[in-house]
């Protein structure tokens, strides 16, 4: 059988031109304003997943309660039981 040819190895080299990266988290609880919670209902709505209705979990004084919304009513969150959630007293969303 004949002898293969040799493979080319490269000597290991270090490199160091990265930069050093930093990471800090604020866990302090933000206050999110009204416009921020009403733009995050407009994106749940305009979703490609939304139809009719969806699941999400709306934080209202410091508790967390889980609701179907089905649509946005001038300053109020409507929900499938046609209730009426004020968005300035919602302090967060999410699906």
């Amino acid at each position: 059988m004949k002898e293969l040819p040799k493979i080319y190895h490269n000597t290991r080299k270090e490199f160091k031109n990265n930069k050093e990266v930093y990471l800090s988290y604020d866990n302090k609880p933000s206050k999110n304003n009204i416009s921020d919670i009403k733009e995050k209902i407009i994106n749940i709505l305009n979703s490609p997943n939304f139809i009719y209705r969806t699941k999400v979990f709306i934080k209202i004084d410091n508790q967390i309660i889980n609701k179907k919304i089905i649509g946005l009513k001038n300053d109020y969150l409507l929900t499938i039981d046609n209730e009426l959630i004020p968005i300035d007293k919602i302090q967060d969303i999410y699906k």
